[in-house]
């Protein structure tokens, strides 16, 4: 008769069966908690799925609200390429000729009006006799300065009496001051003539700024009936108010001479902004 009597132990088979029940708790909590994340969206879905089967409304504009939402995302990804695409196709950034001056790319005198014709305007202006003799304003050869709150406008140099016959002498002048018709008034003088200041204009492609004083009077067509003009001249302020404008063409006299026997403020401007085809005229009457 056997003394000891062998049994196999089941150790190994307990381990594993553990391991499995471990494995199993790991994946239920795991499936738990990607439950509880899909919950709302789940919640959400059968709702709109439970209202477009009861209302033909909903089954119409819920399905066009994904789609408008799905063509915002699509517009926001591709729509900058469509547009840059179509922009370079078009032409649409080629502005402006290059420049052969080495150090500046752009020419910007294509975009700023240049006035001609002045001499024989000069000449026919002077011959209808409407300004009169005013030797106080022709002698003046200083230089004043022109204020617009409204447009921005802010001490622009003016040059007094420029020889407006010749075509270099106040082209020269006109970039870096206004100027001052030769012959007409000026506020320190008692004579009622039509005092005329006049600057070049420029297109929006330029972006000219009311503090640049070759291009300001860009900002002349903003300028509103009852707007305050302030000329300062030899330590005064003379404040006119802007009462009229108009458009005429460059061989118009009358915005150099004004109205016989008026004391006026007459502001010109090439226009359209940037070309000679016409004059913007703005009229002020002093206060």
């Amino acid at each position: 008769m056997a003394l000891y009597k062998y049994q196999k132990v089941k150790t190994e088979r307990k381990f594993q069966s553990y391991n499995d029940e471990f494995l199993i708790k790991d994946c239920k909590e795991e499936r738990g908690f990607i439950n509880k994340l899909l919950y709302i969206p789940k919640g959400i879905y059968k709702d709109l799925a439970h209202a477009m089967r009861k209302s033909s409304t909903a089954n119409l504009v819920i399905p066009l609200i994904f789609i408008g939402i799905g063509g915002v995302f699509i517009y926001k990804e591709f729509f900058p390429d469509i547009q840059a695409a179509l922009q370079t196709s078009n032409g649409y950034l080629s502005q402006g000729n290059v420049s052969p001056v080495s150090d500046q790319y752009i020419d910007l005198a294509s975009y700023i009006s240049q006035p001609q014709g002045f001499k024989e305007l000069t000449i026919e202006a002077l011959n209808e006799h409407t300004l009169e003799n005013d030797t106080t304003s022709l002698e003046y050869d200083g230089t004043f300065y022109l204020t617009i709150p409204s447009i921005g406008i802010d001490r622009l140099a003016v040059q007094a009496n420029v020889d407006s016959t010749t075509e270099s002498v106040y082209n020269q002048v006109l970039l870096t001051k206004l100027a001052h018709f030769k012959s007409t008034g000026l506020p320190i003088s008692d004579i009622k003539n039509n005092m005329l200041i006049y600057g070049h204009s420029a297109s929006p492609n330029y972006n000219p700024s009311p503090k640049d004083t070759e291009v300001a009077f860009s900002f002349l067509p903003d300028l509103q009936v009852g707007d305050e003009i302030i000329i300062q001249m030899e330590g005064k302020d003379y404040k006119y108010i802007m009462s009229s404008s108009k458009i005429v063409k460059p061989t118009d006299t009358s915005v150099i001479t004004g109205a016989k026997g008026k004391k006026t403020l007459t502001l010109v401007t090439c226009f359209p902004l940037g070309s000679n085809e016409n004059r913007y005229v703005a009229v002020a009457r002093p206060v």
